[in-house]
């Protein structure tokens, strides 16, 4: 099944390529726009980036072959993992929606909060109907983004980020307990807490000490395979996975935020070898570490 790109979303939408994603791969994107279309369906199919919707209108969302009906109001958590399209069936439609990327995200959003968001789990219900207040408030969130997108203040994508993670965080309350409060979900609990504490690397003199799910479930009594098995099923995503995911978000924000080499990191996230870090951080991003350092030095 095909995945969309951003670059793909803009051709196909007939909207203006945004220049950053002209000129260079996994550089930060975030846009939000409002919502003018009608009697439309968008492509099924997976995406590169993110998106969030607030829809006014009724249509009908498929997302992994499942219908869910939209009346009224909702707002739209897309996974990209999973293939997803939206039929506008009123004439009338309006709200908003918003792209970003994982470049964009860095380590703004915790991990114990992914798992928790359907925009991140794809085992969540990816749509939320909305009330006349609760319209009101989204509205209020993606105007406050928008606003901001246009300025010229310095600070607008730190703003944007935290705008983003209240959207975010409003919808995991609507959405109400993922799961009961058992004894599989404090054991999520206590392993993304044992997960944050080995962030952020703050010198190369202290490397990470957990790097596999043999070592996290030693550290939790329990046996690989469980943890295992209860992560997966309640983020769809496997104890190897979380833990690479979380290893990659923070050689993104070393590469961003200091001056250590290829080297240091390697060393400090846990790599023997450098060469071994510049394959693994190019099978996640599709780029080299010292690539990545400089689009995104460039984009800022």
């Amino acid at each position: 099944m095909h995945t969309e790109t951003l670059q793909e979303f803009y051709e196909r939408t007939k909207q203006p390529m945004p220049a950053e994603l002209a000129s260079q791969a996994n550089v930060s994107h975030f846009n939000v726009k409002q919502r003018t279309c009608k009697n439309r369906m968008t492509p099924y199919n997976r995406r590169d980036y993110y998106k969030i919707c607030m829809i006014v209108g009724e249509g009908m969302h498929l997302a992994g072959g499942k219908e869910t009906p939209v009346e009224g109001a909702a707002i739209i958590f897309s996974n990209p993992t999973v293939a997803s399209s939206y039929h506008a069936v009123s004439e009338t439609q309006s709200g908003y929606y918003c792209l970003f990327n994982d470049t964009f995200l860095l380590n703004s959003i915790r991990q114990e909060i992914r798992y928790r968001s359907p925009l991140f789990n794809p085992a969540i219900q990816a749509v939320i109907a909305l009330n006349a207040e609760t319209r009101e408030r989204f509205g209020h969130l993606f105007g406050e983004m928008e606003s901001l997108l246009s300025s010229t203040y310095p600070y607008k994508f730190d703003m944007i980020r935290s705008v983003l993670q209240m959207i975010i965080l409003e919808g995991i309350r609507l959405q109400g307990p993922v799961v009961s409060e058992n004894s599989n979900d404090r054991l999520i609990s206590r392993f993304f807490a044992l997960l944050n504490q080995q962030f952020p690397v703050d010198s190369p003199e202290n490397p990470l000490r957990l790097l596999t799910p043999a070592a996290y479930a030693e550290q939790l009594s329990i046996h690989v395979n469980h943890l295992n098995n209860v992560l997966k099923r309640s983020t769809g995503k496997t104890t190897r996975e979380i833990i690479h995911e979380r290893i990659v978000e923070e050689a993104k924000t070393l590469l961003l935020n200091t001056d250590w080499d290829a080297a240091q990191i390697a060393y400090t996230l846990g790599f023997e070898y450098p060469s071994h870090f510049n394959k693994y951080f190019k099978q996640n991003t599709r780029t080299t570490p010292l690539l990545f350092r400089e689009q995104l030095r460039q984009a800022n």
